[in-house]
Protein backbone atom coordinates (compact mmCIF):
# COMPACT_ATOMS: atom_id res chain seq x y z
CA UNK A 1 0.00 0.00 0.00
CA UNK A 2 1.38 3.41 -0.99
CA UNK A 3 1.35 6.01 1.82
CA UNK A 4 -0.67 9.17 1.21
CA UNK A 5 1.44 12.03 -0.04
CA UNK A 6 1.40 15.24 2.01
CA UNK A 7 0.95 18.71 0.54
CA UNK A 8 3.79 20.20 -1.51
CA UNK A 9 4.75 22.70 1.20
CA UNK A 10 4.90 20.04 3.88
CA UNK A 11 6.75 17.73 1.52
CA UNK A 12 9.51 20.26 0.84
CA UNK A 13 9.91 21.17 4.50
CA UNK A 14 9.99 17.53 5.53
CA UNK A 15 12.65 16.62 2.97
CA UNK A 16 14.82 19.58 3.89
CA UNK A 17 14.63 18.80 7.59
CA UNK A 18 15.51 15.13 6.97
CA UNK A 19 18.63 15.80 4.95
CA UNK A 20 19.65 18.77 7.09
CA UNK A 21 19.46 16.73 10.27
CA UNK A 22 21.38 13.84 8.72
CA UNK A 23 24.04 16.09 7.22
CA UNK A 24 24.52 17.94 10.49
CA UNK A 25 25.00 14.71 12.42
CA UNK A 26 27.53 13.38 9.91
CA UNK A 27 29.52 16.57 9.53
CA UNK A 28 29.66 17.16 13.26
CA UNK A 29 30.94 13.62 13.64
CA UNK A 30 33.79 14.46 11.27
CA UNK A 31 34.66 18.05 12.04
CA UNK A 32 32.22 19.82 14.34
CA UNK A 33 30.94 22.16 11.59
CA UNK A 34 27.35 22.97 10.65
CA UNK A 35 25.44 22.36 7.40
CA UNK A 36 23.42 24.46 4.96
CA UNK A 37 20.31 23.38 3.11
CA UNK A 38 20.56 20.14 1.18
CA UNK A 39 20.00 19.69 -2.51
CA UNK A 40 17.28 17.16 -3.45
CA UNK A 41 18.75 14.33 -5.49
CA UNK A 42 16.18 11.64 -6.14
CA UNK A 43 13.93 11.45 -9.19
CA UNK A 44 10.61 9.58 -9.07
CA UNK A 45 11.47 6.00 -8.06
CA UNK A 46 8.75 3.35 -7.98
CA UNK A 47 6.70 3.56 -4.79
CA UNK A 48 7.18 -0.12 -4.03
CA UNK A 49 10.91 0.49 -3.72
CA UNK A 50 10.64 3.34 -1.24
CA UNK A 51 8.77 1.80 1.63
CA UNK A 52 8.83 4.81 3.97
CA UNK A 53 6.73 7.91 3.28
CA UNK A 54 9.54 10.23 4.33
CA UNK A 55 11.75 8.72 1.62
CA UNK A 56 9.12 8.97 -1.09
CA UNK A 57 8.32 12.57 -0.36
CA UNK A 58 11.72 14.23 -0.64
CA UNK A 59 11.43 17.49 -2.64
CA UNK A 60 12.35 17.37 -6.31
CA UNK A 61 13.46 20.75 -7.68
CA UNK A 62 16.71 19.88 -9.45
CA UNK A 63 19.41 22.33 -10.41
CA UNK A 64 21.07 22.19 -13.81
CA UNK A 65 23.64 19.41 -14.09
CA UNK A 66 25.97 18.52 -16.93
CA UNK A 67 27.75 15.25 -17.70
CA UNK A 68 30.23 15.01 -20.53
CA UNK A 69 32.59 12.27 -21.66
CA UNK A 70 30.30 9.22 -21.71
CA UNK A 71 31.89 5.87 -22.44
CA UNK A 72 31.83 4.56 -25.96
CA UNK A 73 30.39 1.32 -27.15
CA UNK A 74 32.30 -1.89 -27.53
CA UNK A 75 30.98 -4.56 -29.83
CA UNK A 76 30.62 -8.03 -28.46
CA UNK A 77 32.12 -11.00 -30.29
CA UNK A 78 29.21 -13.21 -31.37
CA UNK A 79 28.69 -15.55 -34.28
CA UNK A 80 25.99 -13.79 -36.31
CA UNK A 81 24.77 -16.96 -37.97
CA UNK A 82 20.99 -17.24 -37.71
CA UNK A 83 19.69 -20.79 -37.52
CA UNK A 84 16.03 -21.80 -37.33
CA UNK A 85 14.70 -22.57 -33.87
CA UNK A 86 13.77 -26.07 -32.85
CA UNK A 87 10.03 -26.26 -32.08
CA UNK A 88 10.72 -28.89 -29.43
CA UNK A 89 13.13 -27.31 -26.94
CA UNK A 90 14.94 -29.49 -24.48
CA UNK A 91 15.25 -27.38 -21.36
CA UNK A 92 16.72 -28.72 -18.17
CA UNK A 93 14.13 -31.25 -17.21
CA UNK A 94 13.47 -28.24 -16.06
CA UNK A 95 12.37 -25.64 -13.61
CA UNK A 96 9.53 -27.37 -11.81
CA UNK A 97 6.94 -25.04 -10.25
CA UNK A 98 7.80 -24.94 -6.59
CA UNK A 99 7.78 -22.50 -3.72
CA UNK A 100 10.70 -20.04 -3.56
CA UNK A 101 13.58 -21.25 -1.42
CA UNK A 102 15.32 -17.91 -0.90
CA UNK A 103 12.90 -14.98 -1.33
CA UNK A 104 14.33 -11.49 -1.50
CA UNK A 105 14.22 -9.84 1.93
CA UNK A 106 11.71 -7.14 2.74
CA UNK A 107 12.59 -4.57 5.33
CA UNK A 108 12.04 -1.02 6.42
CA UNK A 109 15.03 0.88 4.99
CA UNK A 110 14.61 3.63 7.58
CA UNK A 111 15.43 1.30 10.46
CA UNK A 112 17.61 -1.53 9.18
CA UNK A 113 21.08 -0.70 7.79
CA UNK A 114 22.14 -2.71 4.74
CA UNK A 115 25.69 -3.05 6.07
CA UNK A 116 26.74 -4.24 9.51
CA UNK A 117 29.36 -2.17 11.32
CA UNK A 118 32.08 -4.58 12.37
CA UNK A 119 35.46 -4.07 14.00
CA UNK A 120 37.39 -0.92 14.77
CA UNK A 121 39.06 -0.61 11.38
CA UNK A 122 38.82 1.84 8.52
CA UNK A 123 37.77 -0.77 5.94
CA UNK A 124 37.47 1.19 2.66
CA UNK A 125 34.74 -1.11 1.31
CA UNK A 126 32.72 -0.73 4.50
CA UNK A 127 33.06 3.06 4.48
CA UNK A 128 32.22 3.25 0.76
CA UNK A 129 29.15 1.05 1.04
CA UNK A 130 27.79 2.89 4.07
CA UNK A 131 28.36 6.29 2.41
CA UNK A 132 26.57 5.22 -0.77
CA UNK A 133 23.78 3.54 1.16
CA UNK A 134 23.12 6.73 3.14
CA UNK A 135 22.79 8.63 -0.13
CA UNK A 136 20.58 6.07 -1.86
CA UNK A 137 18.20 5.49 1.04
CA UNK A 138 18.16 9.10 2.28
CA UNK A 139 18.90 7.59 5.70
CA UNK A 140 22.05 8.63 7.55
CA UNK A 141 21.60 6.33 10.56
CA UNK A 142 24.36 3.85 9.69
CA UNK A 143 26.70 6.55 8.38
CA UNK A 144 26.28 8.60 11.54
CA UNK A 145 26.99 5.54 13.67
CA UNK A 146 30.12 4.86 11.64
CA UNK A 147 31.65 8.33 11.78
CA UNK A 148 30.80 8.81 15.46
CA UNK A 149 32.04 5.38 16.51
CA UNK A 150 35.27 3.41 16.69
CA UNK A 151 35.25 2.73 12.95
CA UNK A 152 35.26 6.43 12.06
CA UNK A 153 38.00 7.06 14.59
CA UNK A 154 40.25 4.68 12.67
CA UNK A 155 40.16 6.87 9.54
CA UNK A 156 43.19 9.03 8.80
CA UNK A 157 42.54 12.74 9.43
CA UNK A 158 42.84 13.59 5.74
CA UNK A 159 40.34 10.92 4.74
CA UNK A 160 37.90 12.03 7.44
CA UNK A 161 38.10 15.59 6.12
CA UNK A 162 37.73 14.45 2.51
CA UNK A 163 34.63 12.30 3.14
CA UNK A 164 33.05 15.05 5.27
CA UNK A 165 33.70 17.64 2.55
CA UNK A 166 32.29 15.35 -0.15
CA UNK A 167 29.08 14.83 1.80
CA UNK A 168 28.83 18.58 2.40
CA UNK A 169 29.22 19.26 -1.32
CA UNK A 170 26.55 16.71 -2.20
CA UNK A 171 24.03 18.32 0.18
CA UNK A 172 24.72 21.81 -1.15
CA UNK A 173 27.52 23.32 0.94
CA UNK A 174 29.97 23.62 -1.93
CA UNK A 175 31.98 26.62 -0.69
CA UNK A 176 32.96 24.78 2.48
CA UNK A 177 33.86 21.70 0.44
CA UNK A 178 35.99 23.75 -1.96
CA UNK A 179 37.93 25.20 0.96
CA UNK A 180 38.61 21.74 2.36
CA UNK A 181 39.69 20.58 -1.10
CA UNK A 182 42.33 23.31 -1.24
CA UNK A 183 43.60 22.41 2.24
CA UNK A 184 43.83 18.69 1.36
CA UNK A 185 46.02 19.07 -1.71
CA UNK A 186 49.41 17.50 -1.05
CA UNK A 187 48.32 15.73 2.13
CA UNK A 188 48.91 12.02 2.70
CA UNK A 189 45.98 9.64 3.15
CA UNK A 190 43.80 10.60 0.16
CA UNK A 191 44.20 9.73 -3.50
CA UNK A 192 44.29 12.10 -6.45
CA UNK A 193 41.18 10.38 -7.83
CA UNK A 194 39.28 11.02 -4.61
CA UNK A 195 40.28 14.68 -4.69
CA UNK A 196 39.20 14.90 -8.32
CA UNK A 197 35.75 13.55 -7.40
CA UNK A 198 35.54 15.99 -4.48
CA UNK A 199 36.37 18.79 -6.91
CA UNK A 200 33.50 17.69 -9.19
CA UNK A 201 31.08 17.60 -6.25
CA UNK A 202 32.18 21.10 -5.17
CA UNK A 203 31.28 22.58 -8.55
CA UNK A 204 27.87 24.13 -9.21
CA UNK A 205 25.82 21.24 -10.71
CA UNK A 206 25.23 23.00 -14.03
CA UNK A 207 28.96 23.63 -14.42
CA UNK A 208 30.17 20.13 -13.51
CA UNK A 209 32.28 18.21 -15.99
CA UNK A 210 31.33 14.75 -14.77
CA UNK A 211 33.65 12.24 -16.40
CA UNK A 212 32.39 8.67 -16.12
CA UNK A 213 34.85 5.81 -16.43
CA UNK A 214 34.49 2.05 -16.29
CA UNK A 215 38.16 1.78 -15.29
CA UNK A 216 38.98 -0.05 -12.09
CA UNK A 217 38.49 2.22 -9.07
CA UNK A 218 38.97 1.93 -5.34
CA UNK A 219 35.83 1.25 -3.32
CA UNK A 220 35.49 4.77 -1.95
CA UNK A 221 36.15 6.34 -5.35
CA UNK A 222 33.46 4.09 -6.85
CA UNK A 223 30.91 5.13 -4.23
CA UNK A 224 31.70 8.82 -4.72
CA UNK A 225 31.40 8.51 -8.50
CA UNK A 226 28.09 6.67 -8.14
CA UNK A 227 26.67 9.38 -5.89
CA UNK A 228 27.54 12.02 -8.47
CA UNK A 229 26.17 9.85 -11.26
CA UNK A 230 22.91 9.12 -9.43
CA UNK A 231 22.34 12.83 -8.82
CA UNK A 232 23.20 13.74 -12.40
CA UNK A 233 21.01 11.01 -13.94
CA UNK A 234 17.96 11.76 -11.80
CA UNK A 235 18.23 15.46 -12.64
CA UNK A 236 18.56 14.72 -16.34
CA UNK A 237 15.45 12.52 -16.18
CA UNK A 238 13.46 15.19 -14.33
CA UNK A 239 14.53 17.84 -16.83
CA UNK A 240 13.63 15.73 -19.87
CA UNK A 241 17.21 15.15 -21.04
CA UNK A 242 16.36 11.52 -21.60
CA UNK A 243 19.27 10.30 -23.77
CA UNK A 244 21.67 11.75 -21.19
CA UNK A 245 19.71 10.08 -18.39
CA UNK A 246 19.70 6.74 -20.25
CA UNK A 247 23.49 6.64 -20.52
CA UNK A 248 23.83 7.77 -16.91
CA UNK A 249 21.54 5.08 -15.51
CA UNK A 250 23.31 2.48 -17.63
CA UNK A 251 26.65 3.50 -16.11
CA UNK A 252 25.14 3.54 -12.63
CA UNK A 253 23.69 0.03 -12.93
CA UNK A 254 26.97 -1.36 -14.27
CA UNK A 255 28.90 0.34 -11.46
CA UNK A 256 26.67 -1.26 -8.83
CA UNK A 257 26.94 -4.72 -10.41
CA UNK A 258 30.75 -4.41 -10.50
CA UNK A 259 31.05 -3.08 -6.94
CA UNK A 260 32.76 -5.07 -4.13
CA UNK A 261 29.68 -4.85 -1.87
CA UNK A 262 26.36 -6.75 -1.99
CA UNK A 263 24.03 -5.52 -4.75
CA UNK A 264 21.47 -3.00 -3.56
CA UNK A 265 18.34 -4.70 -4.92
CA UNK A 266 15.97 -1.84 -4.14
CA UNK A 267 18.20 0.75 -5.80
CA UNK A 268 18.73 -1.43 -8.88
CA UNK A 269 14.95 -1.77 -9.25
CA UNK A 270 14.49 2.00 -9.05
CA UNK A 271 17.35 2.70 -11.47
CA UNK A 272 16.03 0.04 -13.87
CA UNK A 273 12.61 1.70 -13.89
CA UNK A 274 14.19 5.08 -14.65
CA UNK A 275 16.41 3.50 -17.31
CA UNK A 276 13.31 2.17 -19.07
CA UNK A 277 11.72 5.63 -19.06
CA UNK A 278 14.86 7.22 -20.45
CA UNK A 279 15.59 4.58 -23.11
CA UNK A 280 12.08 5.02 -24.48
CA UNK A 281 13.42 8.26 -25.98
CA UNK A 282 16.89 6.99 -26.79
CA UNK A 283 17.82 3.44 -27.82
CA UNK A 284 14.19 2.36 -28.23
CA UNK A 285 13.07 5.43 -30.17
CA UNK A 286 13.32 6.09 -33.90
CA UNK A 287 14.42 9.65 -33.13
CA UNK A 288 17.17 8.50 -30.73
CA UNK A 289 20.84 9.20 -31.35
CA UNK A 290 22.26 5.72 -31.98
CA UNK A 291 24.34 4.03 -34.72
CA UNK A 292 22.27 2.60 -37.55
CA UNK A 293 21.81 2.03 -41.24
CA UNK A 294 18.70 3.43 -42.91
CA UNK A 295 16.67 1.53 -45.48
CA UNK A 296 13.72 2.67 -47.64
CA UNK A 297 10.87 0.15 -47.81
CA UNK A 298 10.16 -1.21 -51.29
CA UNK A 299 6.79 -2.35 -52.55
CA UNK A 300 5.71 -5.71 -51.12
CA UNK A 301 8.45 -5.83 -48.47
CA UNK A 302 7.91 -7.02 -44.90
CA UNK A 303 10.16 -6.61 -41.86
CA UNK A 304 11.74 -9.96 -42.75
CA UNK A 305 12.80 -8.54 -46.13
CA UNK A 306 14.17 -5.43 -44.41
CA UNK A 307 16.23 -7.57 -42.03
CA UNK A 308 17.66 -9.64 -44.87
CA UNK A 309 18.62 -6.52 -46.83
CA UNK A 310 20.26 -5.04 -43.73
CA UNK A 311 22.33 -8.21 -43.18
CA UNK A 312 23.63 -7.96 -46.76
CA UNK A 313 24.38 -4.26 -46.49
CA UNK A 314 26.11 -4.31 -43.07
CA UNK A 315 28.69 -7.03 -42.51
CA UNK A 316 28.54 -8.60 -39.04
CA UNK A 317 25.11 -7.14 -38.26
CA UNK A 318 23.09 -8.90 -35.54
CA UNK A 319 19.43 -7.96 -35.52
CA UNK A 320 15.95 -9.49 -35.46
CA UNK A 321 12.64 -8.25 -36.87
CA UNK A 322 11.27 -7.60 -33.39
CA UNK A 323 14.07 -5.13 -32.65
CA UNK A 324 13.55 -3.32 -35.98
CA UNK A 325 9.84 -3.09 -35.21
CA UNK A 326 10.42 -1.78 -31.68
CA UNK A 327 12.91 0.97 -32.49
CA UNK A 328 10.89 2.19 -35.47
CA UNK A 329 7.56 1.92 -33.60
CA UNK A 330 5.80 0.42 -36.61
CA UNK A 331 3.93 -2.51 -34.99
CA UNK A 332 4.74 -4.80 -37.96
CA UNK A 333 2.93 -2.56 -40.46
CA UNK A 334 5.24 -0.94 -43.00
CA UNK A 335 4.53 0.82 -46.27
CA UNK A 336 6.47 1.58 -49.44
CA UNK A 337 8.84 4.55 -49.06
CA UNK A 338 8.89 4.29 -45.26
CA UNK A 339 12.39 4.96 -43.95
CA UNK A 340 13.41 2.41 -41.31
CA UNK A 341 16.45 2.58 -39.04
CA UNK A 342 18.26 -0.67 -38.26
CA UNK A 343 20.55 -0.65 -35.18
CA UNK A 344 24.15 -1.62 -35.91
CA UNK A 345 25.23 -2.00 -32.27
CA UNK A 346 25.08 -5.67 -31.34
CA UNK A 347 22.47 -6.68 -28.74
CA UNK A 348 23.65 -8.86 -25.85
CA UNK A 349 22.62 -9.84 -22.33
CA UNK A 350 24.41 -9.70 -18.99
CA UNK A 351 23.01 -11.92 -16.22
CA UNK A 352 24.14 -11.05 -12.68
CA UNK A 353 23.25 -13.92 -10.36
CA UNK A 354 23.89 -12.20 -7.04
CA UNK A 355 21.70 -9.24 -8.02
CA UNK A 356 19.12 -11.57 -9.68
CA UNK A 357 19.11 -9.22 -12.65
CA UNK A 358 19.03 -9.66 -16.43
CA UNK A 359 20.45 -6.66 -18.32
CA UNK A 360 19.56 -6.35 -22.01
CA UNK A 361 22.23 -4.20 -23.67
CA UNK A 362 23.27 -2.63 -26.95
CA UNK A 363 27.03 -2.92 -26.91
CA UNK A 364 27.99 -1.90 -23.37
CA UNK A 365 24.95 0.30 -22.77
CA UNK A 366 22.12 -1.11 -20.65
CA UNK A 367 18.74 -0.70 -22.35
CA UNK A 368 16.34 -2.72 -20.18
CA UNK A 369 16.67 -4.66 -16.92
CA UNK A 370 14.52 -7.52 -15.65
CA UNK A 371 14.46 -9.24 -12.24
CA UNK A 372 14.97 -12.99 -12.49
CA UNK A 373 14.92 -16.28 -10.63
CA UNK A 374 18.07 -18.43 -10.71
CA UNK A 375 19.14 -22.02 -10.03
CA UNK A 376 18.55 -23.36 -6.54
CA UNK A 377 21.30 -24.93 -4.43
CA UNK A 378 22.68 -28.02 -6.10
CA UNK A 379 21.19 -26.88 -9.43
CA UNK A 380 23.22 -23.71 -9.85
CA UNK A 381 22.93 -21.59 -12.96
CA UNK A 382 26.21 -22.05 -14.85
CA UNK A 383 28.64 -19.18 -15.25
CA UNK A 384 30.23 -18.34 -18.59
CA UNK A 385 29.53 -17.09 -22.08
CA UNK A 386 26.64 -18.48 -24.12
CA UNK A 387 24.83 -17.61 -27.33
CA UNK A 388 21.10 -17.39 -27.99
CA UNK A 389 19.87 -20.47 -29.82
CA UNK A 390 16.30 -21.52 -30.58
CA UNK A 391 13.41 -19.28 -29.61
CA UNK A 392 9.98 -20.83 -29.04
CA UNK A 393 6.63 -19.17 -28.43
CA UNK A 394 4.11 -20.97 -26.21
CA UNK A 395 6.55 -23.79 -25.47
CA UNK A 396 5.78 -27.36 -24.51
CA UNK A 397 7.67 -28.48 -21.41
CA UNK A 398 9.57 -31.68 -22.23
CA UNK A 399 10.42 -33.29 -18.92
CA UNK A 400 13.21 -35.82 -18.59
CA UNK A 401 11.29 -37.75 -15.96
CA UNK A 402 7.71 -37.46 -17.16
CA UNK A 403 5.37 -36.85 -20.07
CA UNK A 404 5.43 -33.54 -22.00
CA UNK A 405 3.31 -30.80 -20.46
CA UNK A 406 1.49 -28.69 -23.05
CA UNK A 407 1.54 -24.92 -23.21
CA UNK A 408 -1.21 -23.39 -21.12
CA UNK A 409 -1.20 -26.10 -18.48
CA UNK A 410 -0.79 -24.72 -14.94
CA UNK A 411 1.95 -27.35 -14.53
CA UNK A 412 4.05 -25.99 -17.42
CA UNK A 413 6.93 -24.14 -15.72
CA UNK A 414 8.19 -22.54 -18.97
CA UNK A 415 5.43 -19.97 -19.18
CA UNK A 416 5.03 -17.94 -22.37
CA UNK A 417 8.44 -18.20 -24.03
CA UNK A 418 11.62 -20.29 -24.23
CA UNK A 419 14.98 -18.78 -25.33
CA UNK A 420 17.67 -21.44 -25.57
CA UNK A 421 21.34 -20.97 -24.68
CA UNK A 422 24.05 -22.59 -26.78
CA UNK A 423 27.73 -22.85 -26.03
CA UNK A 424 30.35 -23.26 -28.75
CA UNK A 425 27.55 -24.11 -31.16
CA UNK A 426 26.15 -26.94 -29.05
CA UNK A 427 22.75 -26.99 -27.38
CA UNK A 428 22.58 -26.78 -23.62
CA UNK A 429 19.71 -27.52 -21.26
CA UNK A 430 19.69 -23.90 -20.07
CA UNK A 431 17.92 -20.76 -21.22
CA UNK A 432 15.57 -17.92 -20.41
CA UNK A 433 11.92 -18.74 -19.93
CA UNK A 434 8.72 -17.51 -18.35
CA UNK A 435 6.99 -18.95 -15.34
CA UNK A 436 3.81 -20.40 -13.93
CA UNK A 437 4.71 -18.94 -10.52
CA UNK A 438 5.63 -15.22 -10.62
CA UNK A 439 6.51 -15.35 -6.92
CA UNK A 440 9.60 -17.37 -7.83
CA UNK A 441 11.14 -14.46 -9.76
CA UNK A 442 13.88 -12.99 -7.59
CA UNK A 443 14.56 -16.26 -5.80
CA UNK A 444 16.60 -19.45 -6.11
CA UNK A 445 13.91 -21.69 -7.55
CA UNK A 446 15.00 -23.23 -10.86
CA UNK A 447 17.14 -26.17 -11.93
CA UNK A 448 19.62 -23.80 -13.54
CA UNK A 449 17.60 -21.79 -16.04
CA UNK A 450 16.86 -18.07 -15.74
CA UNK A 451 13.21 -17.57 -14.84
CA UNK A 452 11.52 -14.29 -15.86
CA UNK A 453 8.06 -12.85 -15.45
CA UNK A 454 5.99 -13.73 -18.50
CA UNK A 455 5.63 -10.13 -19.64
CA UNK A 456 9.41 -9.69 -19.37
CA UNK A 457 10.39 -12.82 -21.25
CA UNK A 458 7.97 -11.89 -24.04
CA UNK A 459 9.66 -8.49 -24.36
CA UNK A 460 13.15 -9.99 -24.31
CA UNK A 461 12.06 -12.61 -26.86
CA UNK A 462 11.19 -9.88 -29.38
CA UNK A 463 14.39 -7.85 -28.91
CA UNK A 464 17.06 -10.55 -28.67
CA UNK A 465 18.31 -12.07 -31.96
CA UNK A 466 19.61 -15.59 -32.31
CA UNK A 467 23.39 -15.59 -31.96
CA UNK A 468 23.40 -12.79 -29.38
CA UNK A 469 25.90 -13.22 -26.56
CA UNK A 470 24.74 -14.04 -23.02
CA UNK A 471 27.28 -13.50 -20.24
CA UNK A 472 26.46 -15.03 -16.84
CA UNK A 473 28.47 -13.68 -13.90
CA UNK A 474 28.33 -14.53 -10.18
Amino acid sequence: MVPARPSQGNTMMRGMLLLLAGAAMIYLGFSGSDVEESTPVSGEPPTEIWQDASLQDLPSEPEEVGMQAMPGEAATSVDPAQTPSNPAPEPDSSDEPESPEEPLPTRDPSTVPRFELVGASADPVQLASILLDAWIMRDTTALGAFVNGEEGGALTPARREMVAAFWQAMVGKRESAAGTLTALKGKQGVTSSELSLLAQAAEVPGARSLVVTRARRGALERAMQMMLLEEDSSRALAEGRLPHAAVGYSDLIHAELEAPWPAHVEALAAWSSNLRKAQGSHRLSKSGDWPCIELVVRGGETLTHIRKRALVEQEGLLVCTGLIERVNQVKRYIHPNDRLRVPTTRPNVLVDLSARLVVYRHGEEAVLCFPCGIGREGKDTPLGVFQVGGKVEEPIWYQSDGPPIPYGSPENALGERWIEWRQDGAKTSYGFHGTNDPNGVGSRVSRGCIRLRNEDVKELFELLPMGAEVVVQP
